[in-house]
């Protein structure tokens, strides 16, 4: 039984052997090995790339600072280990989910390099047709009414009949929804230019929903300041809002290939309203 352990062991130092050896030394792309678990020169190149611009400085002296902070990320998460939170249910909940929004970010990445570069006339047209995020683009200040997306629907569509922000408030309190005021603004550039022409369209006063991360926002446009976009900074942001629109579109295209493939069931009452399946 002994001579079987040994062997295997032998076997598996002769295989890592290219890489660090068995006595747990840092060569070739091994950066760095804390209690056993190795630290690449992948791993540490890919932790620069995230940074963006590298600050200015000696090179070297910078990637030894960033495994610095790799190696204690690591030592932590070792220690968390230690502790079984990796056992912990929420970890495992967590996990999963950044895995999963990782895995779609690299698929939304991979889709980009699809997208071709706009050619100048298309361009060109793209600022005529959107002059809210260009030549008109402006900052609308806005009075707002806030509160968290309701389960029940039919919250929604009793404010359809609210002419001015204080019949919403009326509203929401005779169905005991609680909301926040506030003020803000909403720039047009970020605004879809059909959504921004229905906005334009109401009547003086008259309030608009925009829903925006698990909020309803409810807004009156209260002034407005213009924002200046120049025409040689336009031609590259039309440039980009296009390829973003473009993504936007072959990625709900994916989504909905997949939605109609899959085979998804749900218990009655988490079943999704009809309009949305």
């Amino acid at each position: 039984m002994k001579v079987k352990l040994t062997a295997r062991l032998l076997i598996a130092c002769i295989g890592i052997l290219s890489i660090q050896g068995c006595s747990g030394t840092p060569t070739g792309q091994v950066v760095a090995v804390v209690n056993g678990e190795e630290i690449t020169q992948q791993e540490l190149n890919a932790e620069l790339a995230e940074m963006g611009q590298v600050p200015a400085g000696d090179k070297q002296l910078i990637r030894q600072q960033m495994l610095q902070r790799i190696i204690e990320r690591r030592l932590l998460a070792q220690v968390a280990k230690e502790e079984e939170l990796d056992r912990d249910p929420l970890y495992i909940i967590r996990e999963r989910r950044l895995n999963e929004e990782l895995l779609v970010q690299m698929y939304g990445a991979k889709t980009a390099d699809t997208v071709r570069v706009p050619n100048s006339a298309a361009v060109q047209k793209y600022i005529r047709d959107n002059p809210g995020k260009f030549n008109q683009r402006t900052a609308y200040l806005v009075d707002q009414v806030t509160f968290d997306l309701p389960r029940d629907p039919k919250i929604l569509k009793a404010l359809e009949a609210d002419k001015t922000l204080a019949d919403v408030e009326a509203t929401l309190k005779s169905l005991n929804v609680v909301y926040a005021k506030g003020k803000s603004s909403v720039d047009s550039g970020n605004v879809p230019t059909a959504v921004l022409n229905q906005i334009l369209a109401l009547p003086a006063g008259e309030p608009f929903i925009i829903p925006a991360q698990g909020k309803v926002v409810v807004s009156v446009i209260t002034g407005r300041q213009p924002v200046a976009v120049n025409e040689r900074d336009a031609v590259p942001l039309a440039a980009q809002a296009m390829r973003s629109e473009s993504l936007s579109k072959l990625m709900q295209a994916r989504l909905t290939e997949a939605k109609a493939a899959a085979k998804i069931t749900y218990q009655p009452q988490f079943e999704p309203p009809a309009d949305s399946k």
